[in-house]
């Protein structure tokens, strides 16, 4: 409307019902419907009541891009850091559909088990973990594989790593066994971790990570 898009807040009862009809319809050869319809979690912002994980994207979106004191004065709804903080989340948005678009381009490694996007300086570091997420949540890739997206920090590399589904496998554990091996630092949780490498160790990372992949990911 008017060049924009609407928020989900802001379609009437038939758009909404269409717009799940439409998913629903897409989705159904995956049998992965269920998780359409949920909660929204309303705050009262701005004198307005607005969706509360879209605030926290916004939030999310400063951090991201270095803007954290800009986050916090948006909190405390100063109107001219939300003037500030929707430009800066409108562009994260962008450079993430960018970084999509630009995938098929990339370097990558992959098998049944594992798809390793090797970014390099293509993508920021600041949203590969997004990437990651994004990947592997779509419908592209069974339950149980690993999806791990590798970005240049300055002379780092940082490195997102995400599991499809709910399969049990434990991606930290991977990247622990790794980090053991060429050093750097390692968090997360089995679903989702991460990990910050020399950018000096990026081949020998490449490959103590499909080593341990190849032995991991058949053991479930």
């Amino acid at each position: 409307e008017n060049g924009k898009y609407k928020t989900i807040l802001e379609i009437n009862e038939e758009e909404l019902s269409r717009l799940i009809t439409a998913i629903t319809l897409q989705r159904s050869d995956s049998g992965k419907t269920e998780d359409l319809v949920g909660n929204i979690y309303l705050v009262n912002f701005f004198n307005k009541l607005e969706d509360a994980r879209e605030i926290s994207a916004m939030i999310n979106a400063c951090s991201r891009n270095g803007e954290s004191s800009t986050a916090v004065s948006f909190c405390l709804q100063n109107k001219k850091a939300k003037d500030r903080v929707e430009k800066i989340h409108t562009i994260n948005k962008q450079n993430i559909v960018k970084a999509l678009n630009m995938i098929p381009e990339l370097d990558k490694i992959e098998n049944k088990n594992y798809l390793i996007i090797n970014a390099q300086n293509k993508i920021k570091d600041t949203i590969i973990g997004t990437i990651a997420s994004i990947i592997s949540n779509s419908r592209e890739y069974p339950e149980g594989k690993a999806i791990i997206g590798m970005a240049y920090n300055q002379d780092k590399i940082k490195v997102s790593a995400r599991m499809v589904g709910k399969s049990g496998k434990n991606i930290r554990e991977v990247l622990n066994a790794v980090i053991e091996i060429i050093g750097g630092e390692v968090g997360g949780h089995p679903m989702a971790a991460g990990c910050l490498i020399e950018k000096q160790k990026e081949g020998e990372f490449i490959l103590e990570l499909k080593k341990k992949l190849e032995i991991e990911m058949i053991k479930f």
